[in-house]
């Protein structure tokens, strides 16, 4: 092609167009028709999709990649990195640091706008626990957990912000801060550990909330505060340590001098091989602070009891000589200890049967808290039957320890830690009243339980029958304030007319003291009427809950999917289904909140402690965002066959149910 090209006349633009629109084979030009879309194939669901590839979407998945990948910014300023993004696309201009972190905090906002508009419908229960950065400043992480429509668990970190100190006050306020940054009214539970502050904290936050309206208080707050119950298994478990102390001590060094080098582990998996142990795994060692972890060293420790044996046969003595030497003052920048002191070891026999003992009694303990510890399956309905199964566990070994008639030193030690456990579980759950009242609900809103199997627990831990009757009734009745908070109010009457009047071609009633005598004779019959219909609601209300306990209980399976069940059937209890929804996600302790500590140390190391606050909490929190599940839309269209289905238990419930009982109640989300 020609073209004019007088730098003072033509100027550039026709060169310009030229490759726009006319050089097809130009290497960099751009397609100008966008619905013009590539097929690529989508690894994750592994189908074809249609895709448009530009220098946003390369930019936004630059981004993705750095947040949930946990790169450094600077990243992308590498050769290496730069060398691989121009193989794959030559047109992808790298961004500079500054802008992927300006892109990235414009995208934050964007995510935390869109968030807060999904999270606006549902009542949220809330996680929150604090935490210390290398850069020895204090944070304080809030998660917030829900089930969507579709009936799927969630949980979703709204703040990970700095906090002045630890006090109830400033806890409090900043839990309120956050709450009204999000616009978040509706709140059923705060599940924090068991420190007083956090119960100052979410007392001050209650006073607050009292003031908000919209229902923001469920029961007045009353249930609000759940104590995180896999802290509180802690503190009695670790209660109970002190008295095998010495046994645990031998056993962990034990470990220690086996993974302190790669010639001892040689010579330990040698003793192994000797021995014919076959087993895959080998021996760990522990966090001394995590009785779980220190549960752990004992499981794997007592599988290997021969080898150890062994090692301090065939090890030419350096293994017995080891424990002869006086402890390290200091151990991994830990001060163990200021005075010089032999290790304790090696393990006797009394050592490895005090700690098969009490692996095989610590077991549920163990296990306890990993159901308590589930962030994405509900917990609420089976914490109730653990903690039941935990005072049952220490009765029975105290049980068998009296019976015993030559007690032995390992008896002892077991039947002091029963007892130092039994004292600490009767200190916070050996009062019922201590409990909240909402995990009862909670297990009468599992329907392989419901209220008659509470009523079976209670007779067995009440003496008087009448005791637990009462305290069956108590929850019950909770329930039905809970029922009736989520029941619309009836609409507001419409304002009556003060005369009436009737006239026809041939009677024309005119006297005002007729007309007078007919409205208020109207006007009672009317108020009559709505006195009768309120008196019908309240029966239908108390009706749902007695046909939902007195209908047949599902069998008791390992696998039972509680969520997925009031899925399918809550169209039969409509009322029940908004509580379930609701008091199914509350969780039970603070490992949410915990798990992104995690998180927060690898962002926060000693290489990126330059991170302002801010730019930590939009990390931790977009990381969060970008790996979850997407939250069922409210706006979703059933399919024709979920159509059908729905109609089909529609038609079995009226036809199976008296007019009464189908009365139409409107609730509130």
């Amino acid at each position: 092609m020609s073209y004019a090209a007088d730098s003072t006349k033509n100027g550039t633009s026709n060169l310009r167009k030229h490759i726009e629109n006319l050089c097809k084979k130009y290497p960099g030009r751009v397609l100008k028709d966008k619905r013009q879309k590539l097929l690529s194939f989508n690894q994750d669901h592994g189908v074809l999709t249609s895709t448009m590839h530009g220098k946003e979407e390369w930019l936004k998945a630059c981004v993705d990649m750095v947040v949930m990948d946990e790169m450094p910014f600077s990243v992308v300023e590498g050769k290496g990195f730069r060398r691989f993004c121009n193989s794959l696309n030559p047109n992808f201009q790298v961004p500079s640091r500054r802008t992927l972190v300006r892109h990235f905090m414009a995208m934050y906002d964007a995510m935390k706008q869109n968030l807060k508009e999904e999270l606006a419908p549902h009542r949220v229960c809330l996680t929150t626990d604090t935490w210390t950065s290398v850069q020895n400043i204090n944070y304080m992480v809030i998660t917030a957990h829900f089930i969507d429509d579709d009936w799927n668990l969630h949980k979703r970190i709204l703040n990970f912000c700095v906090i002045s100190n630890h006090k109830g006050n400033s806890i409090g306020k900043l839990l309120e801060s956050c709450l009204v940054d999000w616009d978040m009214k509706k709140i059923l539970t705060i599940t924090a550990d068991n420190a007083s502050s956090n119960t100052k904290a979410i007392d001050y936050l209650k006073s607050k909330m009292g003031h908000w309206g919209n229902s923001s208080l469920l029961l007045e707050g009353k249930y609000m505060h759940i104590r995180c119950c896999a802290h509180i298994v802690n503190l009695i478990v670790r209660d109970g340590l002190k008295k095998l102390e010495k046994s645990i001590l031998c056993i962990r060094n034990a470990v220690k001098y086996v993974r302190s080098s790669p010639k001892r582990l040689e010579d330990f998996k040698s003793c192994v091989k000797k021995e014919q142990i076959e087993c895959k795994g080998l021996v760990v060692l522990d966090v001394p602070t995590r009785w779980n972890s220190t549960y752990m060293m004992l499981e794997a420790s007592l599988k290997f009891e021969k080898a150890f044996w062994r090692m301090g046969k065939d090890d030419e003595g350096s293994y017995i000589s080891w424990f002869g030497e006086d402890e390290p003052d200091v151990e991994d920048g830990v001060v163990m200890s200021h005075y010089p002191r032999k290790r304790e070891g090696p393990p006797t026999n009394e050592d490895w049967n005090n700690a098969r003992t009490f692996v095989n009694f610590l077991k549920v303990f163990y296990d306890t808290t990993l159901k308590m510890s589930v962030t994405l399956h509900p917990a609420s309905h089976t914490t109730f039957h653990d903690l039941i199964a935990i005072e049952e566990e220490i009765e029975d070994l105290l049980m068998e320890e009296e019976e015993i008639l030559n007690e032995t030193q390992t008896s002892k030690v077991l039947k002091d830690m029963a007892l130092n456990m039994k004292m600490k579980f009767k200190n916070y759950w050996g009062d019922l009243d201590k409990l909240n009242q909402i995990l009862m609900v909670s297990l009468v809103l599992d329907p392989q339980y419901k209220l008659g199997n509470l009523e079976y627990i209670l007779k067995s831990r009440f003496e008087n029958p009448e005791d637990a009757v009462k305290k069956k009734n108590e929850i019950k009745e909770i329930l039905k304030k809970l029922y009736k908070e989520y029941a619309m109010p009836p609409p507001p009457p419409p304002p009556s007319t003060q005369s009436s009047s009737y006239s026809s071609d041939t009677t024309t009633m005119n006297t005002s003291s007729s007309l007078n005598r007919g409205g208020k004779k109207r006007r009672q019959m009317t108020e009559n009427w709505r006195k009768e219909t309120r008196a019908n609601d309240d029966v239908v209300l108390e009706h749902e809950i007695d046909r939902y306990i007195t209908d047949p209980i599902e069998d008791v399976v390992d696998e039972f999917d509680v969520l997925k069940w009031w899925k399918l059937n809550g169209v039969k209890y409509p009322g029940l289904a908004l509580i379930a929804k609701d008091v199914l996600a509350i969780p039970v302790s603070t490992v949410a909140s915990e798990s992104c500590f995690s998180t927060s140390g690898r962002v926060i190391n000693s290489f990126r402690a330059s991170l302002t606050p801010k730019i930590v909490e939009a990390l931790i929190c977009s990381q969060n965002w970008l790996r979850s599940d997407d939250i069922s839309s409210l706006q979703y269209e059933p399919t024709i066959q979920e159509m059908e289905f729905y109609e089909s238990i529609e038609l079995d419930i009226m036809s199976s149910s008296t007019p009464s009982t189908i009365a139409p109640t409107i609730f509130q989300c």
